[in-house]
């Protein structure tokens, strides 16, 4: 996939600089850059400096969004899911009754690429019986949702 354009700083003798960083790499993937110009009649120059990167996979760095099974499971008085991101994303993770009624917001915000961030679920107000939780990360590459049911036993 092409990627943006960095600004030039024009005809000049002087030296010029320049930094890109892609904040769309995923873990696995491969990808390669090219020094380019295009000068003020549209000519396209190549300098012949190509870079090829393969981002490695880690535990730190999962390839895919996933949420784990929640344990325990059926619980009291708590219990944990683990998300695993392939990118950064804003993420919201609500818990919803067996009706589809929002019960609980357990997150809100910008979660890092990682493996394994925990959701916890707590009991506070909450009757035995079936829940949901909904997980909803948008990223760079998409929407992922997903959810899980939870079983609360007083």
């Amino acid at each position: 996939r092409a990627t943006q354009a960095l600004r030039g700083h024009g005809t000049t003798a002087q030296a010029s600089t320049y930094r890109f960083t892609d904040s769309r790499i995923r873990a696995g993937e491969r990808y390669i850059y090219t020094l380019r110009s295009t000068d003020a009649s549209g000519e396209i120059h190549s300098y012949g400096l190509t870079v090829e990167i393969t981002v490695p996979v880690t535990a730190s760095a999962p390839v895919a969004f996933a949420l784990s099974p929640a344990s325990p499971n059926p619980f009291n008085p708590t219990t944990t899911l683990r998300l695993s991101l392939p990118e950064a994303a804003a993420v919201t993770a609500t818990l919803y009754t067996a009706l589809g009624q929002p019960v609980k917001l357990l997150h809100s915000g910008t979660m890092n690429a990682g493996a394994a961030q925990p959701l916890t679920v707590q009991t506070d107000g909450l009757a035995t019986g079936a829940y949901l939780v909904r997980v909803v990360a948008v990223g760079a590459a998409g929407t992922h949702t997903t959810s899980q049911r939870v079983t609360l036993v007083k």
